[in-house]
């Protein structure tokens, strides 16, 4: 169905206008800087740090729209990375900030062509209502989440296993399984942090979180559970790990977004705010399990 909707499109194209990939360092990069910029209602610095996202140098950090070979229209930013599940590496591409100046509108769907002629594995989260329409034409998969805003209260447990935390990776590294130090290797560059649990003095029991400090309206500190290991085990020890989360970013308040209603705060005791939303996917491969390392939400 995606091949026949392919060339039903590109009897459409207009051939004033280009589709061209902007890498690192690139001079179209300033032109894009200048598109971005001019549409009134997004946020430019937001969107222009999502694009220094890059684990694979050689990749593209989008595609634009390019009129009369001296305007950008359209762009469509793209986050490449090679994917370890179950021990095969897998290309990826998650899609994020497609956006195209209203007068060519009908040239759109160009930009994400190059992507579907690789083949690769796809994602992208919560698009905008009318990119869902394209997405689902395109045969790619939805699927929801939930995202969730929990206000915590830190009490520290004298009967579970006491919790140490750290990100010295001079500390850590070596006792990282070889796909914990992949994916440690390449988020260590991003504005994350990247922490060491372990439990009970035992550096062999231990997990992996990747967490980031956001603000949210009025400065209000919120801290994001980017991605854990171990499910089972942080939930296991959940009340001593959030203690001291909370005395190293000092706030109450934890976001997380989640598939299959696994919520690290799953306890009705806690106040949340929970928003429901989806994720599309395509060239979904066996074994996959769901999460949200290698995409744009880790800005």
């Amino acid at each position: 169905m995606t091949e026949d909707l392919i060339k039903k499109l590109n009897k459409r194209i207009n051939n004033n206008i280009e589709v061209l990939p902007v890498y690192k360092n690139d001079e179209l990069l300033t032109l894009l800087n200048q598109f971005l910029k001019s549409q009134n209602y997004l946020q430019p610095k937001k969107i222009l740090s999502i694009i220094n996202i890059s684990f694979l140098e050689d990749s593209p950090l989008g595609y634009i729209l390019f009129k009369d070979q001296k305007e950008i229209v359209g762009f469509l930013g793209t986050i490449f990375s090679k994917r370890e599940i179950k021990k095969n590496f897998i290309s990826h591409c998650y899609l994020h900030s497609w956006i195209v100046n209203s007068d060519f509108r009908t040239q759109a769907f160009r930009l994400v062509i190059p992507i579907l002629e690789k083949k690769i594995f796809i994602s992208t989260y919560s698009p905008i209502n009318s990119l869902e329409g394209l997405y689902k034409k395109l045969d790619f998969k939805e699927k929801s989440f939930k995202s969730k805003i929990t206000l915590s209260f830190p009490l520290k447990s004298f009967n579970d296993k006491k919790v140490n935390l750290t990100d010295d990776q001079s500390f850590f590294q070596n006792l990282l399984s070889e796909d914990l130090k992949k994916i440690y290797n390449d988020h260590v560059s991003l504005n994350n942090n990247l922490l060491f649990v372990y439990f009970d003095h035992n550096i062999n029991d231990n997990i992996l979180i990747i967490v980031k400090k956001k603000f949210k309206k009025i400065l209000l500190p919120v801290l994001e559970i980017i991605y854990v290991s171990n499910f089972e085990k942080f939930r296991d020890n959940r009340k001593n790990i959030i203690f001291e989360l909370f005395k190293r970013f000092k706030t109450f308040l934890f976001l997380e977004n989640f598939f299959n209603d696994q919520s690290i705060f799953d306890d009705k005791n806690f106040l949340y705010k929970e928003t429901k939303k989806n994720a599309y996917y395509k060239n979904i491969p066996n074994n996959f399990k769901y999460d949200f390392l290698y995409s744009e939400l880790l800005e």
